[in-house]
């Protein structure tokens, strides 16, 4: 019994130059997808407001319907224009735009065009961010209309910070990559609900819930994920996941497992270090492009698992442990 294949798409190669990034924009505008970095990792992109090129990212992703998309706008106007910020919104996007953070907001309803029910799954609210990265800035600049892009990886599994792996995980599947280099930040962004005056963090970020406490004055929480019922992206239960099982908090690595580390790899130790000094900064920034070699490394050494050290819960480590209990998690 034979199954249908999926057709393969020619996926054009662009670099980072002016006319590289007019064409990426160019392609986008006309309604296709594109993956380009961002500070935190490279997105796959469609314009939010065109359903068709936003169901083409659900089908070249695996994503589930249910899984809404991170709308990604060039400035604070665009922003308002789609949705409504309140003061303490507003607060926040003045002191972290552009840069990692995603708002979960109400939709702006009253305008001629709007972000695609299918890019929301068709809920009331929006998340949406502005990039910092001079990549993602320019196609922006250069679009009709904002970007929906989910991170450029096949759903469920590592994320992608590197071109090469965007190139493994989309060729043939979207009609342009652009290589942008590897992404600075290397995890994905902070997403940040308000309501009734208290603001959750529904993933947690490079950007922390005590930064955003500062500038607003309100105590936050962190959200617990409900798989049955998703709010906003980022909350899947089992996400960010290499092919080779990971078993976390580990000191002492079996013979059979490589090694992630947090400090010096240890002598006789196969493995890769995510900081050599134990900087959590240095660590989320390596932390996916980490376990895609190792995940590589397992395949070629035969090793049965990834073994990961303890990683401190603050600053970035809390985003670092988030990403990798989700992977360790059994969906």
């Amino acid at each position: 019994m034979s199954s249908k294949k999926e057709p393969h798409i020619s996926t054009e190669i662009l670099p980072s130059s002016k006319e590289g990034l007019f064409r990426a924009a160019q392609i986008l505008n006309n309604g296709g997808l594109v993956a380009f970095p961002t500070e935190t990792v490279y997105g796959l992109g469609a314009d939010a407001t065109n359903s068709g090129a936003i169901e083409r990212i659900y089908k070249a992703k695996g994503r589930p319907h249910n899984n809404p998309l991170i709308i990604h706008a060039y400035d604070t106007n665009v922003a308002k224009h789609f949705a409504k910020m309140d003061k303490q919104a507003a607060i926040l996007a003045k002191s972290f735009w552009p840069g990692p953070l995603t708002l979960v907001l109400k939709q702006n309803t009253k305008v001629s065009i709007r972000i695609s029910d299918r890019a929301l799954s068709r809920l009331q609210t929006v998340a949406i961010r502005i990039p910092i990265h001079p990549v993602a800035r320019r196609i922006l600049s250069l679009c009709n209309n904002p970007i929906a892009a989910p991170s450029a990886n096949i759903s469920g599994k590592l994320s992608t910070t590197r071109f090469e792996d965007v190139l493994g995980n989309m060729f043939g599947k979207i009609d342009a990559i652009v290589d942008g280099g590897p992404c600075p930040i290397g995890l994905e962004s902070t997403i940040a609900k308000i309501e009734d005056g208290i603001f959750s963090i529904l993933r947690p970020g490079t950007i922390t819930e005590e930064e955003i406490a500062s500038k607003i004055g309100k105590k936050g929480h962190t959200r617990k994920i409900l798989e049955k019922k998703i709010t906003s992206p980022g909350q899947l239960k089992s996400h960010y996941r290499p092919e080779t099982p990971i078993r976390l908090n580990i000191t002492d690595p079996r013979d059979d497992e490589l090694l992630l580390a947090f400090g010096p790899l240890p002598n006789g130790i196969k493995g890769l270090t995510l900081s050599e000094i134990s900087d959590p900064d240095e660590a989320a920034m390596n932390l996916y492009s980490a376990l895609a070699d190792l995940d590589n490394l397992a395949k070629v050494t035969k090793s049965t698992s990834i073994a990961i050290h303890p990683i401190p819960r603050q600053g970035a480590g809390i985003a670092i442990n988030d990403r990798l209990q989700r992977a360790a998690h059994k969906s």
